[in-house]
């Protein structure tokens, strides 16, 4: 390594870099330049070497590229939305909206949020044309002009690099006896965008099989794992067919945590017959962020659940990275010629008594707590104040 280097402003020591390629953990040193990684040694630190520039020592922490949450409400001012940039403190350096603003209102979300953040985001468009504006007071779909595939077309095709498909919460709650309209309309417009349609699972009806045979190649079933009554991926004890059948086929499930889209029971039962998430997410909101906490504490729970830790972060940074469509090079990778966002969290071991959306305790042996995270090169979270050592 050229550590001599002037141009380099500064070297992260670490004794366990997660590389999500390769799912390995391995002594590194990361030299930034300009707000990009410059150079990589996997060759264990030497002391007596001289490294270039402000060395920050993340040794005895899990380091790993910035987390990418697929599934958060960043539409700060609206009813759910939380403020993006306080994700940093999560470890959390890019995520996806889940469809806060509809057609009417994304131009606001891009400007005033999404054109400002620190964060890198990308967004699901809401069919419902005001977005999650008011859920507390009426699900967007029981009004049925909102859900106007018309104006969500035109406003996908106006914002192309922030709009990465149509989202629908296509449940009772939300929609009433109109939350079918409101499905078939996100499908269609969907369809006529060649974009992902995502989907909410929650009490029924719209029923899960019914969403899943409307599912296609590429689609996103989020709540994926949650456990409202009779409208699971689990029948009798396993995993149901028609979810199998559409897992081949290549539809996406991601779990999206929030208030009431995780079940424990039904997670440890996919999970045991081999069945892991494509995305691991936390649906952040103004009303989640008890149950939530933050991303790192969702991984936590899924390590608990049986799942290998290395598998566990891939679901937070490579495949929600590709999945988002993000367009800087190197969201979700530590890679030379990548933009320098970066994670680091203590292991944490210990038993831990974890819980989910649905009354149900369960155990794990390890927690991961946020210490450090870093966005093109910027430090902008450091509970340890290492970058001032």
């Amino acid at each position: 390594m050229a550590s001599n280097s002037p141009e380099i402003e500064a070297t992260l020591l670490s004794d366990r870099l997660f590389n999500p390629r390769t799912g390995t953990f391995t002594p590194a040193t990361v030299a930034i330049q300009n707000g990009t990684i410059a150079e990589i040694s996997s060759a264990r630190f030497n002391p007596a070497s001289n490294l270039a520039g402000k060395v920050i020592d993340l040794r005895g922490l899990l380091v790993t590229p910035g987390l990418v949450d697929f599934h958060t409400h960043v539409f700060h001012g609206q009813d759910l939305g939380v403020r993006a940039d306080s994700l940093v403190k999560q470890g959390v350096t890019a995520a996806v909206d889940a469809g806060s603003a509809g057609a009417h209102i994304f131009q606001a979300f891009k400007e005033l949020v999404i054109d400002k953040s620190k964060l890198q985001i990308q967004a699901f468009l809401n069919i419902a044309t005001v977005g999650t504006t008011s859920i507390l007071l009426q699900g967007e779909l029981k009004t049925a002009s909102y859900s106007n595939e018309e104006i969500a077309i035109a406003t996908a095709l106006r914002f192309p690099e922030q709009i990465i498909g149509i989202k629908v919460r296509a449940s009772h709650d939300v929609g009433g006896d109109l939350a079918l309209e409101g499905f078939m309309k996100a499908r269609s417009a969907a369809t006529q965008l060649n974009l992902p349609l995502m989907v909410h699972l929650g009490p029924a009806p719209v029923d899960v099989e019914y969403i899943l045979d409307n599912l296609n190649p590429g689609d996103f079933l989020t709540h994926a794992y949650t456990g409202w009554a009779g409208n699971t991926l689990v029948d009798g004890g396993n995993p149901r067919a028609s979810f199998i059948a559409a897992k081949k086929r290549g539809v996406l499930f991601d779990i999206g945590h929030g208030m009431g889209g995780f079940d424990s029971t039904v997670a440890k039962v996919l999970i045991d017959h081999g069945f892991y998430p494509d995305t691991i997410s936390t649906d952040i909101h103004a009303y989640s962020l008890k149950q939530v906490i933050g991303l790192p504490d969702v991984l936590s729970k899924f390590v608990a659940l049986g799942m290998p830790l290395a598998d566990v972060l891939i679901r937070a940074t490579t495949a929600p990275a590709k999945l988002g469509r993000f367009k800087s090079p190197g969201v979700g990778t530590v890679d030379v010629g990548s933009q320098a966002d970066i994670a680091a969290f203590e292991c944490v071991e210990e038993e831990v008594t974890f819980s989910d959306c649905h009354g149900h305790a369960f155990l794990g042996n390890m927690r991961l707590e946020p210490v450090f995270t870093m966005i093109a090169g910027e430090v902008l979270f450091d509970r340890d104040n290492r970058a001032q050592q």
